[in-house]
């Protein structure tokens, strides 16, 4: 029974004020609770209805009005909510409702959670997007912000942590408890509650007037230098963005041993996955020291856009994720300018522009209903395109003007709920342009334009452009989404050197005189600000070739990847992006490398026929050998981070698809010096190595990964071993591969991850892809319903018919059903279909483009 047509509960009755105990006895995997709410009612009413889901209510009574009442409890799961009916009325005005409740901690990585580790019991919260209701009764949406007392009880030789510091802790010895209570909080959703029962070890220090504390387990608290060094780089920058300082007077970073997301902003007491806290700086890849760099930042940005200032509710989830993802790159970059935050930003548009193409993408800002539906959101679309959005609209308005806005925002609207028609009204006020109309065009729309370019007189200086919405399937007709109003920024070049062109393009089709004559190139996109991709007619396409060297590192990648793209839906023969690869040889920069990896990776495991496979491998020897002369394999002292992550690229890409015997002998021998002395090689180099390592491995290897694995403490080791145990490929490992990621060898937290891998690797997919269908009861519960999004996401990669309808019948059955992962496997289906496509269209035209060149 749905009680909740609109999925929110009725605002007739608010909560003020929460006073939260909870008893917690790790060991025995439960808790026991009693919360007392003060709350506001504005009309009488017989009900009060809050969210409950896996409690056993045990009592609720209402004090108000000078009488004490008893409820009638109703729990309904469908909802999600408990209905608490009073034989009376209950009269407008303040009252008290007082819950007593009890609940266990469940193994799914939601609500109020077990988390194991060297053979103890802790107990963690993770309450977002909607399991705050898991722990105890309470209205469990973002629009209900109240102040929250918190009070713990647990075993005496735990510790707590929570969103406050401590205020009094007493201790009963008799019965070998600690009873904690913490300050209150400010005004807050009940999505940022957080409570820890663990046993860690702190770091603390101060930056500019608040105590920060860096939370680990004792046996990694030698990794928890580079998050201070994040830490005091980035809170000074973000106080003085905001013009106003972080509001409470604390900030605690905890890692957390079990934990499904990446990290969650949790006010005043942030909680990640230890890989994305804790790392020894000596020996961290370059991509690990920035991926927990920029984790860091964006969860702090939260503590204002999220914390601070709220969602009403979770349809504007990206006013939270999509700011923190943008703000924490402009922070990193302005702290690291040598890391090209903004490069990486701009190559990790592809993963939004994939999902956006499609038929089943979404707006960003999306109709939620249910809880599973808020579960959903928490996607490329809302991190990474919304983070895209905003970036090409601050480079439209100007950094100044932007900023200016957002402070104005946070000022008017702190400790409270706004919208996003609240932001768009301070940034229109700040910058006196048509905010509002621009913004709705990005966030309520699906997809994006494909901007065509042409230049029809051969005059570079007088060019006609069109926009229309890019979908992936040439067969599929998808409703009109109308036009965008695109803030363009188009790259040329004349005789005085390159320029910028800015305009607001509001129609379907357009006329543009640029400023400048014997204009040599254009590119329409520059520095890929802009979140719309660019065609070109043939006269501007063989300029931009013969133009390669003067465009930047975006541009360059932007333009190959637009190639890929085009080839792809199969608007381009192959070749055309052969050709172009090949053009780019010499001109590459390292994004552009990696970029390769992934398109070339695709192409080896899905696309290229059998007899062309050593083709292709002759191709990518011929096309990177540039690249070994310039860098070699060893990293060279004081290179620098581009160096080492344009040979990462190579190492795996030459390994994987071309093989070359040398090569792969040397891997054996650097994997033994490796693991003789991790300091003999350079961090960075590792992660493709022991990868490759496992891709020409056999038995033996196998058995020491995961020695490896099982004595590994850098959270980052750990993770190396994880995802290259599905990268072996002899059909007698699997087996034991597969039974590996089901034993409590491998947390839940990481379940997905050598799945997707196996899934990925033709050596092993079909497999794997049983052993999912036969285990998927098991890999649900240990994985949670964030492992199993993932694991769905995985089989994207079976580029086969049966395999098509076997994914499709499997996951739609409603034993098998995943709720919050339903467009998850809309789109995965539709990608199968895309892949099966490719292959049919371009698979001959790869082997004609191979033949005629590596005859």
């Amino acid at each position: 029974m749905h009680i909740l047509p609109s999925g929110r509960l009725p605002r007739s009755v608010v909560p003020k004020r929460y006073d939260l105990t909870l008893a917690v006895e790790p060991k025995q995997g439960k808790f026991s609770g009693a919360v007392s709410i003060d709350l506001e009612i504005h009309e009488a009413t017989p009900t009060i209805i809050l969210h409950a889901v896996d409690l056993q209510i045990t009592q609720a009574l209402f004090e108000g009005a000078g009488l004490g009442r008893s409820a009638e409890i109703s729990l309904l799961p469908e909802s999600e909510v408990a209905v608490f009916t009073f034989p009376q009325e209950l009269p407008a005005g303040p009252g008290l409702l007082k819950i007593e409740f009890d609940g266990r901690l469940n193994k799914q990585m939601k609500g109020l959670y077990e988390a194991k580790t060297d053979g103890e019991r802790y107990a963690f919260t993770q309450f977002e997007a909607t399991d705050a209701r898991r722990a105890f009764p309470c209205f469990d949406e973002p629009g209900f912000k109240a102040s929250f007392r918190i009070t713990a009880e647990f075993p005496e030789e735990l510790m707590a942590l929570s969103n406050m510091e401590c205020e009094s802790e007493e201790r009963d010895r008799v019965r070998r408890r600690k009873r904690v209570t913490f300050k209150e909080t400010p005004p807050m959703s009940t999505y940022l509650v957080a409570l820890g029962i663990s046993r860690l070890v702190a770091e603390e220090f101060e930056i500019e007037g608040t105590r920060v504390a860096i939370y680990s387990r004792p046996e990694l608290a030698g990794l928890t230098k580079f998050a201070k060094e994040v830490m005091q780089a980035c809170l000074p920058r973000l106080n003085d963005y905001f013009g106003l300082k972080y509001p409470i007077p604390k900030l605690d970073l905890v890692g957390v041993p079990d934990f499904a997301m990446g990290a969650m902003e949790n006010w005043g007491a942030i909680f990640f996955r230890e890989n994305r806290l804790l790392v020894d700086v000596t020996e961290a890849s370059a991509n690990s020291l920035r991926g927990v760099a920029n984790v860091i930042t964006h969860e702090v940005v939260h503590q204002w856009f999220g914390n601070l200032v709220t969602m009403w509710w979770w349809e504007d989830l990206w006013l939270n994720e999509s700011f923190a993802t943008w703000l924490a790159c402009k922070i990193v970059d302005d702290w690291r300018p040598d890391w090209q935050s903004w490069v990486e930003f701009a190559r990790d548009k592809q993963v939004p522009f994939g999902v956006d193409a499609l038929n089943a993408t979404r707006p960003i800002s999306s109709k939620v209903r249910t809880a599973a539906e808020a579960e959903e959101m928490f996607d490329a679309l809302t991190y990474e395109k919304g983070a895209s959005v905003l970036r090409m609209l601050e480079q439209f308005l100007g950094g100044d003007v932007f900023r200016q806005g957002i402070r104005d925002y946070i000022a008017a609207h702190q400790y409270g709920n706004a919208a996003a028609a609240d932001l768009w009204q301070a940034l229109a006020k700040a910058s006196g342009q048509p905010v509002p109309a621009i913004a709705n065009d990005w966030f309520t729309k699906p997809g994006f334009p494909m901007l065509t370019v042409k230049a029809p007189t051969g005059d570079f200086s007088h060019l006609q452009l069109e926009q229309d919405r890019f979908v992936a399937d040439a067969t599929v007709s998808v409703q009109d989404s109308g036009v965008w109003a695109i803030p363009l920024s188009l790259a040329y070049e004349d005789e005085a050197g390159v320029h910028q062109h800015r305009l607001l393009m509001t129609e379907p089709r357009f006329e543009l005189a640029l400023p400048a004559n014997n204009i040599r190139w254009v590119y329409a996109n520059a520095h890929e600000q802009g979140y719309y991709r660019t065609r070109y007619d043939d006269g501007l396409y063989k300029a931009l070739c013969r133009s390669l060297p003067r465009l930047s590192s975006e541009e360059r990648f932007g333009f190959l990847d637009n190639a890929w793209t085009l080839a792809q839906k199969g608007e381009v023969p192959i070749g055309v992006f052969f050709d172009l690869v090949r053009l780019l040889r010499g001109h590459d920069t390292r994004i552009v490398v990696e970029a390769l990896a992934g398109y070339l990776e695709t192409i080896n495991d899905r696309l290229v026929s059998e007899s062309d496979r050593p083709r292709l491998g002759k191709f990518i020897a011929d096309r990177f050998e540039p690249l070994i002369a310039e860098h070699g394999w060893t990293a060279r002292a004081s290179e620098g981070d581009e160096p080492k992550l344009t040979r990462a690229a190579m190492l795996w890409t030459i390994g994987n698809i071309a093989r070359p015997a040398e090569l792969l002998t040397q891997v054996t021998g650097w994997l033994e010096a490796y693991w003789r002395s991790p300091g003999a090689l350079d961090p960075t180099f590792v992660p493709p190595l022991i990868r490759l390592g496992a891709r020409i491995g056999d038995h033996a290897r196998f058995e020491h990964y995961v020695e490896q694995y099982l004595k590994a403490v850098a959270p980052e080791e750990r993770d190396r071993y994880v995802v290259a145990f599905g990268d072996f490929s002899r059909p007698e490992l699997t087996a034991k591969i597969l039974a590996l990621i089901l034993s409590e060898k491998i947390r839940g937290q990481d379940v997905w991850k050598p799945l997707r891998v196996l899934l990925a690797n033709p050596a092993t997919q079909g497999e794997t892809w049983t052993f999912i269908q036969a285990n998927w009861a098991a890999l649900k519960k240990k994985g949670g319903s964030v492992g199993a999004q993932r694991i769905i996401g995985g089989t994207k990669a079976l580029w086969r018919e049966d395999w098509l309808r076997e994914v499709e019948s499997f996951f739609k059955t409603s034993e098998n059903y995943v709720a919050s992962a339903g467009r998850v496997l809309a789109q995965t289906l539709e990608g199968i279909r895309l892949g099966l496509t490719l292959r049919r269209l371009q698979q001959e035209n790869l082997s004609d483009w191979l033949r005629s060149n590596y005859d």
